[in-house]
């Protein structure tokens, strides 16, 4: 019962959300035309930004692959990257799952492991973004004091992320399949988190993904002619990391924007100003995603027919 209510209540959520952003959009729909009057230079910057974030996803689940023994082709990690990104931005970690269940099916990748490894890619991506979220945020309180409580949610959350790493994750031996899974689960991503040249490998793809996620939200607002600093884009951008992972959305469409807005409006750039450039970032995320997608897809499928017919 209280699954199923979970279920609901997640669902009505999102679509609430969804719902006041659909009506957000439609308020201002006129000035989404701005972006057929960007120039090429700008446009093209923005596409290989976007495609570059794809193939560093990629790039993390080749080497966290290799590391447990699994050796993954060009297309497939990069093909995995893009399948993964579309429908992630549709339904929460859908992408995921359907690159576990290619993993498991084709290279014997098991899901404890797969969910290991993405849980620890994830803690890393989120202290990362933290610690970049919490250095803007103090750089820019003294002229923006009203962001003195996002400040203090960075710190709290950091400094409880930095106690975890102290002090990981162990569960005693026991027999129940559940608990077993679950030590399965937690083996992974400590063998992830404290293997120091991966670790130091998917630090440095993070890294740049994050910076590059900040470039692309300020090229975004400047196609559409919006002038925001870019030490704000890169505060709008880490709080998505969390946005993306609050377990009572399915997705973080609408989400994401709004909450752009609502900083916005109090870094003094305006709430629609806010939403806009986040809509445009996201529409061009996944139609250069989908284009990806569509792509390998038809590579990965004629691959496997062929394997099959031999």
């Amino acid at each position: 019962m209280i699954p199923l209510l979970i279920k609901w209540a997640k669902g009505l959520i999102t679509l609430a959300i969804l719902s006041i952003s659909l009506y957000f959009f439609y308020q201002y729909r006129e000035e989404f035309h701005l972006i057929t009057k960007v120039s090429k230079t700008l446009f093209i910057s923005l596409l290989l930004i976007i495609i570059l974030s794809i193939i560093l996803n990629g790039n993390k689940l080749r080497l966290i692959s290799e590391s447990l023994k699994i050796k993954l082709l060009l297309k497939e990690w990069l093909g995995l990257a893009f399948i993964s990104s579309t429908f992630n931005g549709f339904v929460y970690k859908s992408g995921s799952l359907i690159t576990s269940n290619y993993l498991k099916r084709k290279h014997d990748f098991r899901y404890t492991a797969f969910i290991g490894a993405l849980g620890a890619d994830l803690f890393l991506q989120i202290l990362i973004n933290i610690f970049i979220g919490f250095l803007v945020s103090i750089f820019i309180i003294f002229s923006y004091p009203d962001i003195y409580p996002l400040a203090s949610l960075f710190f709290v959350f950091g400094t409880a992320l930095l106690y975890l790493v102290k002090n990981p994750f162990t569960i005693p031996r026991t027999e129940k399949r559940f608990l077993i899974s679950l030590n399965k689960i937690i083996l992974t991503f400590n063998e992830i988190f404290y293997n120091k040249k991966l670790f130091e490998k998917l630090f440095l793809n993070n890294f740049i993904i994050v910076f590059l996620t900040g470039l692309r939200l300020f090229f975004a607002c400047k196609a559409i002619g919006i002038d925001f600093e870019l030490l704000h884009c890169y505060l709008y951008t880490t709080v998505w990391s969390f946005i993306r992972n609050i377990p009572m959305l399915q997705n973080d469409i609408g989400s994401r924007e709004l909450a752009t807005g609502f900083l916005s409006e109090i870094l003094g750039s305006g709430f629609k100003e806010g939403v806009l450039a986040t809509a445009v970032d996201r529409i061009l995320e996944m139609a250069v995603a989908l284009a990806g997608t569509i792509l390998f897809s038809h590579i990965l499928l004629t691959s496997r027919h062929e394997s099959a017919n031999t």
